[in-house]
């Protein structure tokens, strides 16, 4: 009976957990947004830690209560959100069952991420009088305007500097549009990324084995490097439309390769035993500058040609 018990304790406490991801960003404001990006993770996690039925139960009750409280708090289009984000972790537990490689299941990850919030921002266009991507193009402009007009009051502000701020922010509003749908799909990616890479983590684990080998191991397909290339040239070039869509092929492709440095620093930390402390103060280091962002992107290119890792060594 004391089995029994705490099986049904445990039960409910997977249940209102999945509920409480789903609900805590609508119901503690924009401070908890980032909540979301967990959802996916949770349900990958719970189809591959419990298998497909005992997660399944944990994610189809957890999301039916999330409704019903959304409903009663009135906060249907965080709600809804929320929902999009949870096909993504269907689909990757499903690409790892069929045997599929990390960069495939990868691609089907971001390509369902992306049409969820596609099909999402489509049906709510038809209660709104713009579709959410004008939107949000329209609220970024409106916040730029608003912080111009702020700064114009302020007399403490130097009449350079208030110069500097309106050419930045005009030249903003221009690059903005052209750059989102890049900067986007940099989120889809990054969401996918952080669902496979943490998953795949907390699974070798709590069983001893993933879907993937380690983070550490992962790498690129090396034909990739070319598109980053020919991407870079048509954003020297200036010409356009060639440039805007160079831009946003440089964006996604130079994140892809920030995260194969990524995997190369925590193959080099695993092998030399790099404590815990220093481990967190490159970690800081790098995360919080944009300098140690670019120095991991360059580090993943290399890797491409200089085999940073001796991975096809050690293979043999």
């Amino acid at each position: 009976m004391d089995e029994e018990k705490a099986g049904n304790i445990k039960y409910v406490q997977h249940i209102l957990f999945v509920t409480a991801i789903i609900l805590l960003p609508g119901l503690l404001g924009a401070l908890f947004a980032w909540v979301q990006g967990l959802l996916p993770l949770l349900i990958f996690y719970y189809l591959k830690r419990y298998g497909r039925n005992r997660g399944k139960k944990y994610i189809l009750v957890g999301c039916v209560l999330a409704c019903f409280a959304g409903l009663a708090f009135q906060i249907l289009e965080q709600l809804l959100f929320s929902l999009t984000l949870i096909p993504m972790g269907f689909i990757l537990a499903d690409s790892t069952d069929n045997g599929d490689s990390i960069n495939l299941a990868g691609i089907k990850g971001v390509l369902t991420l992306a049409g969820s919030w596609v099909l999402v921002t489509t049906i709510l266009t038809f209660g709104l009088e713009q579709h959410p991507y004008v939107l949000l193009i329209n609220s970024l402009n409106q916040g730029m305007d608003e912080a111009i007009r702020y700064y114009k009051t302020n007399s403490s502000v130097p009449a350079e500097t208030l110069y500097l701020l309106e050419q930045t922010f005009i030249q903003m509003k221009i690059w903005i549009p052209k750059v989102m749908p890049g900067i986007l799909t940099c989120v889809t990616v990054l969401i996918t990324w952080f669902t496979m890479a943490i998953g795949n983590r907390m699974l070798h684990k709590n069983t001893g084995s993933g879907p993937w080998p380690e983070y550490r191991f992962w790498i690129l397909p090396e034909r990739l490097v070319w598109i980053l290339i020919v991407s870079a040239i048509f954003v020297v070039i200036p010409m356009e439309p060639g440039r805007t869509i160079g831009t946003n092929v440089l964006l996604v492709s130079g994140l892809l390769y920030c995260f194969q440095g990524i995997s190369i620093m925590l193959f080099y930390f695993a092998k030399w035993n790099v404590p815990l402390f220093l481990r967190t103060l490159v970690y800081v280091l790098l995360f919080f500058q944009t300098f140690g962002v670019i120095f991991l992107g360059i580090l993943g290119v290399a890797d491409v040609w200089f085999n940073i890792r001796k991975l096809n060594m050690m293979d043999s």
